[in-house]
């Protein structure tokens, strides 16, 4: 089954820019790797993370967004020169949301995400 899922950083503070945005990809990728998920699509826009994922069902969605969240908030948080970034406890807002995506619709939905940069979000 594939989902495009977003979420967003703790009080939709501006955080997910330069240096930072870098980090939590990297993080993001990494952590895929090690866990065997399949993301298939990735960008970040200022307050907020897309993704298009492949998983078997929605409990296998849930824990997959929680460990993407839970890894990628104590790394950036735990990091130096990130310290003033977002909340001290928590980088990520508790929510996330997603929508399943039919197979006919990924091409739409990888051009949407890459594009993530160029939306003007207000």
């Amino acid at each position: 089954m594939y989902y495009h899922i977003w979420f967003v950083t703790k009080y939709r503070k501006t955080t997910l820019c330069g240096e930072t945005a870098q980090m939590v990809k990297h993080i993001f990728l990494e952590v895929a790797n090690n866990k065997k998920y399949n993301i298939m699509e990735m960008e970040t826009n200022r307050d907020h993370v897309h993704m298009l994922l492949e998983v078997k069902d929605k409990n296998e969605l849930a824990e997959t967004v929680r460990t993407l969240k839970a890894i990628s908030a104590k790394k950036v948080l735990d990091a130096a020169k990130h310290r003033d970034v977002g909340n001290r406890r928590h980088f990520w807002a508790r929510r996330y949301g997603y929508r399943d995506i039919d197979p006919s619709e990924i091409a739409n939905i990888h051009k949407y995400i890459r594009n993530q940069q160029k939306i003007p979000h207000a």
